[in-house]
């Protein structure tokens, strides 16, 4: 059995849409966190470098410490189910950061940044991709 091409592969229904939604995820994350490292950069007081430092770790924190239980409820509960209510609450997330910045309450900022929509987003789109396309196209 001859594996598929990339442009049939990306034929398939629901694929494009998936990947548009993975992209712009991404594009959200590290767009806000470049916004949150300027404004925090800009307001500090001291060491402007101990803001940045902590802004990276506010970043990646969600990764470390939730990952394992994205997983396992990427695994318990429908994976679609997982990516419309993560893709949802990055709406939400999207509306508080902007409060946040219309209000200048750089702590506010930070616990956008830890929003663990993308931390539990991962598992469910990296474990949905066996059940949209079949194995010769992974």
């Amino acid at each position: 059995m001859s594996a598929g091409t990339y442009r049939e592969t990306l034929k398939r229904q629901g694929l494009q849409p998936f990947l548009w939604t993975q992209f712009l995820g991404a594009f959200n994350d590290n767009l806000f966190k470049m916004v949150v490292s300027l404004v925090a950069a800009r307001m500090a007081t001291g060491d402007p470098g101990r803001d940045l430092s902590i802004v990276s770790a506010v970043f990646i924190l969600p990764f470390i410490l939730f990952s394992g239980y994205a997983g396992q409820l990427a695994d318990v509960y429908s994976k679609r189910t997982a990516l419309v209510v993560t893709k949802s609450l990055e709406i939400v997330a999207t509306a508080l950061g902007l409060i946040a910045f219309l209000i200048g309450h750089l702590h506010l900022t930070y616990a956008v940044l830890f929003a663990l929509q993308a931390t539990f987003f991962s598992p469910a789109k990296y474990g949905i991709l066996p059940e949209m396309l079949p194995d010769r196209d992974l």
